[in-house]
């Protein structure tokens, strides 16, 4: 079992450093043709014939299924309802980054009619931030104040920048949907960071002896009494 949870904390370090550097390193290696800060979404690098194709579309659906199983030690290690409402957001929005490499742009041409680029995108964007919002209100319950307060921060801060990018977009900017990559790149950034770093925290509660570490629950190492977040 102590194997089992290692392993499912790797896959959380290791995934969304494959998604998220996947699509960073996407921005710098596509031409502007496919992609502009500006002028164009993070999936125009994801579509056919695009020559971060592969790079895009693969580093999502790669990421995700490497980070599959770090659902189940946030399973396994949630305490209470809310947490556990938070590993299944987690679940779903991971489900939903792999959908927008399976389902890119331009899809319906080679299968499936119906274009499910679009609620994939929402189904990540959406849940992303609710894992980490309904983890959060978990350990707040559960008297973890900083990792809580951070963990809720990660999930309302998208919203914020959603509906900042919102107002600009239809009140200012020229084009409706100029720098609508931006908002999406801090999005992924934000929901990849914090689940690195609620992998550290399983991480240093595996290791041997006292450690300092908050991950929204203390039950499971009794013995080495209440823990903090240091990350």
């Amino acid at each position: 079992m102590n194997r089992r949870r290692r392993t499912a904390t790797i896959c959380g370090l290791v995934a969304p450093v494959i998604a998220v550097g996947a699509i960073l390193l996407a921005t710098l290696v596509a031409s502007p043709e496919t992609f502009t800060w500006r002028g164009r979404a993070l999936s125009d690098m994801g579509r056919p014939g695009a020559e971060t194709f592969w790079l895009f579309d693969g580093g999502l659906i790669v990421g995700g299924l490497v980070g599959a199983p770090f659902v189940w030690r946030v399973w396994i290690e949630a305490s209470g309802p809310l947490q556990r409402a938070g590993a299944v957001s987690l679940a779903v929005a991971i489900v939903g980054t792999i959908s927008v490499g399976v389902f890119f742009l331009e899809h319906t041409e080679y299968y499936v009619s119906t274009d499910l680029h679009g609620p994939a995108a929402l189904t990540a964007f959406g849940f992303g931030p609710a894992a980490a919002l309904l983890y959060g209100a978990g350990s707040l319950r559960g008297g973890e104040r900083r990792w809580g307060l951070l963990s809720v921060g990660v999930g309302v801060a998208p919203v914020a920048q959603w509906v900042v990018w919102i107002g600009y977009a239809r009140t200012i900017a020229a084009d409706p949907w100029a720098w609508f990559a931006v908002p999406e790149a801090l999005a992924a950034a934000l929901f990849g960071g914090w689940v690195v770093l609620l992998a550290r925290c399983f991480r240093r509660a595996d290791a041997p002896g006292p450690t300092r570490m908050e991950a929204g629950k203390s039950t499971r190492y009794p013995s080495r009494g209440r823990t903090t977040l240091n990350t």
